[in-house]
Formats: structure tokens, sequence, C-alpha cells
């Protein structure tokens, strides 16, 4: 019973990312647990900035590991050979986990022994005896990209029988081993408990994937023999997406290390900001991307352009419906975000202030987060990946480049300074050079995206030979329907106003105040700034907002179950 449940296949693209959304959001909310916990037992201070650094070379190692690729590179070509043959489908499977594992244990023996080099050039600004605990943490660590790697290899073969649940459960449980960690095994351990919470996640999180992989049918094994057709294609078409991922992973290492030489707990600040900006991003680009990519990667095959460009405008049109107005009540609510989820014990009134400010410049990174795996996935699913490699090398050059530059505007133009902080009501903080990162990473993640979409939408018009007919909406098949996006924007303008209206109507948030106190505000605020949203969408008669009211009207909340102008199975 627990097998079939696991199982279960999405018969419609909003029905799988709405259980993809509704799992991202359990995720996220175990991710908030998880991060209340780490503030309220360390605060943003260089405990939890050795712990983030220590994240940095498992990370890496899980791009190269194929964790992101595995699902874009591998299911492709699964799906090709599965059509063909099901007892080679699962050999090619086999195949990729046992050259994957031989792989990953020569990398990982490297990086162990190279663990003190590795760190003090991640984190410049760090003491000995600092560098010292970051590179015991990172070894015990270094188990966790192994987990991952084989976790995403069978996360493609379930996600190319469309079944989204053991995906989706994932990395729930992977917050809650953390939680474990910071529960149990910190108060036997201290903060090498971090690092051991880290591991039991990542057992668990490649655990429900195999269970749900064997009950499909196939079952990996350790293979020997010459190197398959398929495993070589894979291979080719995983290297660019592995040194694209690695580009943006470093990054990351980059921003980091910068954010090392600043004043401590710099690092805990963006790494808490970044985890709450990616809550809607998780919730809804992740989900739309995940549900959105093995249809795309048929039409493809099927040499279908107009189904392609169907469910790539489909995609973005969902995504920029729920993101854009997230944007909106992200940056007024900031403060009352924040001080809610991690405003306890540690966590200083400074650390929530700073942390809120950053997270207002994060929140206008929404919409090109939230886009940027749907763009790169539809790359993917043409069998592309060298566009998105060259796209993203130029992008983590700029975003490094001008994290760079704002973070010494910061320290060295008192202007800059002072026009920055005043407008994120941070003037009187002694240390905010570390929202010149926060600056930085935004901008920088905007330009790559736009880039994205500019390349793709003509690219994907010369690999289906002409431009594509209309599609059933009216719209034609290189356009995005520029009309409802600014019914979108509109709305959402209004939905922060409003929301800023019901905020106003209470005293300012203060060291001082309850958690429940802020939260009903926070509620009150947001509630009113979605039903301003959806009022003013239906006052517009959007389009999108009718697809989701006769959504609710039929089904309410139940998957596979949404209108047809939604669920594109006719184009099948």
């Amino acid at each position: 019973m627990r097998v079939r449940f696991l199982n279960h296949e999405m018969s419609s693209v909003h029905a799988a990312a709405f259980l993809l959304g509704a799992a991202g959001l359990l995720s996220r909310l175990a991710g908030v647990v998880r991060d209340r916990l780490l503030a309220s037992h360390f605060g943003a201070g260089r405990e939890l900035d050795i712990y983030y650094a220590a994240f940095q070379i498992p990370d890496f190692m899980s791009v190269i590991f194929l964790l992101g690729a595995g699902s874009a590179a591998i299911l492709p070509v699964f799906q090709e050979y599965l059509g063909r043959d099901r007892i080679k489908a699962s050999r090619l499977i086999s195949q990729v986990s046992t050259l994957f594992l031989l792989g990953a244990l020569v990398f990982v023996g490297l990086a162990f022994f190279l663990a003190p080099w590795l760190v003090y050039i991640i984190v410049p600004g760090f003491s000995s005896a600092d560098i010292s605990l970051t590179v015991t943490l990172m070894r015990i660590m270094l188990l966790s990209p192994i987990l991952f790697g084989l976790s995403s290899i069978f996360s493609a073969v379930i996600q190319s029988f469309e079944r989204f649940i053991s995906y989706a459960l994932a990395p729930i449980l992977y917050n809650l081993g953390i939680i474990v960690g910071i529960l149990w095994f910190v108060p036997a351990w201290g903060v090498i408990g971090l690092a051991g919470g880290v591991v039991l996640g990542a057992l668990l999180h490649v655990a429900i994937q195999y269970r749900s992989l064997v009950s499909l049918g196939f079952s990996p094994r350790l293979v020997w023999g010459p190197i398959d057709a398929g495993v070589k294609k894979i291979i080719a078409l995983s290297a660019p997406r592995v040194l694209s991922l690695s580009f943006t992973q470093l990054t990351v290492v980059a921003l980091i290390g910068l954010a090392s030489l600043l004043a401590s707990g710099s690092i805990s600040i963006f790494q808490f900001s970044q985890n709450l900006y990616f809550v809607p991003v998780g919730i809804f680009g992740v989900s739309y991307s995940v549900a959105l990519f093995p249809r795309l990667s048929s039409a493809y095959i099927e040499r279908n352009g107009q189904r392609f460009f169907h469910e790539f405008f489909l995609g973005l049109r969902s995504i920029l419906f729920w993101i854009i107005p997230s944007v909106a009540l992200f940056f007024v609510l900031r403060m009352e975000i924040v001080r809610v989820v991690l405003g306890s014990r540690a966590f200083s009134w400074e650390d929530t202030q700073l942390t809120a400010a950053c997270l207002g410049l994060l929140a206008f990174a929404m919409v090109a987060a939230s886009l940027m795996p749907h763009l790169v996935k539809s790359f993917y699913a043409l069998e592309n990946t060298r566009v998105p490699l060259a796209v993203d090398m130029g992008g983590s050059v700029i975003t490094v480049g001008l994290a760079f530059m704002f973070t010494k505007l910061i320290s060295h133009s008192a202007s800059f300074r002072s026009m920055l902080t005043a407008l994120l009501h941070v003037s009187h903080v002694p240390h905010p050079e570390v929202l010149g990162i926060a600056l930085g990473f935004s901008l920088g993640l905007a330009a790559n995206v736009l880039l994205l979409y500019i390349v793709l939408v003509p690219f994907a018009g010369s690999v289906f030979g002409k431009r594509e007919p209309a599609r059933p909406n009216g719209h034609s098949g290189g356009r995005f329907p520029a009309l409802p996006l600014l019914k979108i924007v509109a709305a959402s303008l209004i939905a922060g106003v409003a929301a800023y209206a019901v905020r106003a109507v209470f005293p300012g948030v203060t060291p001082y105040d309850p958690v429940i106190l802020i939260l009903m505000r926070a509620l009150f605020a947001g509630v009113a700034g979605l039903i301003a949203y959806f009022g003013m969408l239906l006052l517009l008669k959007s389009e999108d907002m009718e697809m989701v009211r006769a959504s609710m009207h039929k089904r309410f909340l139940r998957l596979g179950m949404l209108p047809k102008s939604w669920n594109n199975d006719h184009l099948r």
C-alpha cells in the first residue's frame, strides 16, 4: 500500500507541481524550524560561520557528482532506452551508478586529504583554530555528496515515470535529519553534531528514493564491462551541466570567502537570508521546473515544437503568477519574517535587523531564481547544455564582481552606505558590509536569467526548424504574452501596498515584542496582501486567475482534476 502511494502517477502538470509545491512547503517549514534552532543555539557568530563554511566543499562535490544534473542528463537518455528495451534501461542505470561510485570515492578521498588547504583558500578570514574545526566538520560531511549523488541518479528514473511523491519527500527527510542533529547530536558532540545531522539527513534522502526505484522494478547493482553508448551520451550531456553548476557553486564559495573577510557572523547572516528567500523559490520555481521537465524532454523527442513551446510558456506564466506577489510580500514583511523565524535567544536584535535587510535585497532575486531552473531545464530538454554553461560562466563573474564592488562601496563610500542602509532601515548597524554581497548576488542572478531567456526562445525555434504555429490560447509560440504579465505585476504592487497599510496600523517591530504578536501582525498583513492580489486579478479579468478559480471550484485541491486549459495532456 505504501509503495503504491510513493509511485502514484501525476496526470496533470499542475497536479504534479501542486504536490511538489506542497511538499516543498513542508520541506521549507522543516528548514525554517532547522534555521530557528540553529539561530537560537549559536546566533550569527563564528561557530555557525564555521558550519556553513564547512558545507562549501561537500556542496561543490555534490555538483560534480551530478546533484541537480542527474535528472537533466540522465532522464532524456533513460526515456529513449525505456521506449526500446526495459532491460537495457535497467542496465544503463546500474552502469551509471557503478561509474559514479568509483569516481565519487576518488574525489572524496582527494578532498579528505586536501581539506586543510581547501578550507584555507575558501575562508581566508578565519583563524587557524577556526580552520581546524571547519576541516573536521567538512571531512564528516563528505559522506553526504556520495549519498546525494546516488539519490540524484535514482530520482531521474522516478521522474521519468512522472512519479514525484518520493522525490518530493526526500528533502523533507533531509531537513528532519539535520534537526535531529541539532536536538540530539549537538548536546553530545557540540558543533560537530551538526555534521552528523547532515549525514543522517542524506541517508534518509537516498533511502526513500531507492525504495521507490525498487518498487518500479529497477534495482541498481555494480556492473562491469564496456561502457554503453547511452552512458557516454549521459557523460557528454553532464559535462557542461556539471561545469555550469560548478561555476554556480564556485560563485557561492567566492561570496562565502568574501563574507569571511567581513565582521564575524556575516556568513551566517547571508546564509540565513538566502534560506528564507529560497522558500517561495523552492515551492514555486523548482516545483514547476521538475514537473514540466519530463514533458519538455518528451516533446523534443517527438519533435513536437508546438507542444514544447506550450509547456515552456505554461511554466513561465505559472511561476510568475505565484512568485511576483511573493516578492512584494517578502519585501514588505521582511522584518516580521526574520523576527518570527530566527529572532530568539542567541540571535541578537542587530543580527535580526541585518538579516532582514539582506532578505529585502534578495527578495528581488526571487523572480530570477524561480525562473532559472525552468529555463535551464528547457535547454537540457533540447539536449543542449553548452549554452547555459557559457551564460553561467559570465553570470558568475558578474555576480562576484558586483558583490566585491558593493562591499567596497559600503566600506569606503559614506554616501552609498547611508543611502543603502537608510533604504533598508539599518543605518545604525555598525557592520552592514554583508549587504553588498546580497545586492551583488541579486543583480548578477537577474542578468544571468535575462540572458538565458533572450537566447532560449530563438534557439528553441531554430531547433524545431520554423516559427511555431499559434498555441491553443491564441498566443504565438515564440512570444511571451505581455498583457497577463502586466496584470500580475499591477496586482502584486497593490498587494504590497495593502500589506504595508495593514502592517502600518500596528506598532513597529521591537526586540521586546512577543513572537506571537509579530506573527499575528504578519499574518494579517499577508492575508490582506493576498486578498488584494487575487481581488485585483479578478477585477482585471486575468486569464491566469480564472484558471486558478476554475480549478479550485471544480475540484478543490484535488490532484489530477484541473481545467483542460491548464492540464495540457491534449497536446501529448
